[in-house]
């Protein structure tokens, strides 16, 4: 017979061991979604060659104040432009400077975490409150036609400005580049074939994420948001080493018409730009002209 000292103590070490683990899990989880949520503030550059544009500050419906860089309309269309998590301020996705150099108006906004008081990023769940102020703001200019509003967003921008349209009709066209069909799906990478330790830390991740902004991730779900976005016209775009993991096709398919679908050549997350310069910018103004342009 074993020696019930020894057995106790080997459940002891046991017990012992699977509560390390279980907070290492978390505090790696922890520290994870706080430097995803908390990316930190950087200096925003100005677009080369081009003038200055007008700088502003919208005041959210959660009452944070954001900085919003302004191209003005000389088309009489303008265009709402949201970016990743480091914000849209300048040259980075998504690339407005064709479409400013076409006449269309165009306002960018900064992240949240450059936000007057500072606040987390949430992926395009709180990002709606900065897209409204945004279209708040171009519904207010005067040499804007209210009727030639569109929206552009990449990544996280892409996923706020679908949330964003299906709640306001006043965005006539949507082009999202590169977002996610639902946030908790995303997390948790459904469908991949990932060890146990691996998928608990990445269900631990969706879990912290929640507690720490207080959104529940399965409840960020672009797909279906894009049906109520019909009769506008929706244009998405995802590289094809992206479209799986973006769940590219499916939103497609769950939008409703009219809605059109390309899938860069070579094209990856943040790439699709680079992978084609001159089809991006030729498409994206052909769709934007024949939308929202001279309604």
């Amino acid at each position: 017979m074993k020696n019930p000292k020894i057995l106790r103590l080997g459940i002891y070490a046991l017990v012992a061991l699977v509560a390390a683990l279980i907070a290492v899990n978390i505090s790696l989880a922890w520290v994870y979604v706080s430097v995803l949520t908390q990316p930190g503030c950087s200096v925003p550059q100005y677009l080369d060659e081009m003038d200055p544009p007008e700088e502003h500050w919208l005041v959210t419906e959660d009452g944070h104040s954001l900085q919003a860089w302004y191209y003005p309309s000389v088309n009489g269309a303008a265009i709402l432009a949201l970016g990743g998590i480091g914000g849209s301020l300048g040259d980075v996705l998504p690339p407005v400077r064709p479409l400013i150099e076409a006449g269309y108006g165009v306002l960018q906004i900064n992240s949240r975490a450059c936000a007057q008081p500072p606040a987390r990023v949430t992926l395009g769940a709180d990002e709606v409150y900065d897209a409204a102020a945004g279209l708040e703001f171009l519904l207010s200019r005067p040499e804007v036609n209210p009727d030639g509003i569109g929206a552009f967003g990449f990544s996280m921008g892409g996923v706020t400005i679908i949330r964003t349209a299906a709640q306001h009709p006043e965005i006539k066209a949507v082009v999202a580049e590169g977002g996610f069909d639902q946030l908790g799906k995303h997390i948790v990478q459904s469908g991949a074939d990932h060890s146990l330790p691996r998928q608990i830390f990445l269900y631990t991740v969706a879990g912290v994420f929640w507690i720490q902004t207080g959104v529940n991730p399965w409840a960020v779900s672009p797909i279906d948001d894009l049906p109520a976005i019909s009769p506008r016209p929706v244009f998405l775009v995802y590289g094809e080493y992206e479209i799986t993991r973006g769940g590219g096709r499916a939103q497609f398919d769950a939008a409703g018409e009219p809605k059109f679908l390309w899938v860069v050549p070579g094209g990856d997350h943040g790439s699709n730009y680079r992978a084609a310069p001159d089809e991006y910018e030729r498409k994206v103004l052909e769709f934007f002209n024949q939308t929202i342009l001279d309604r």
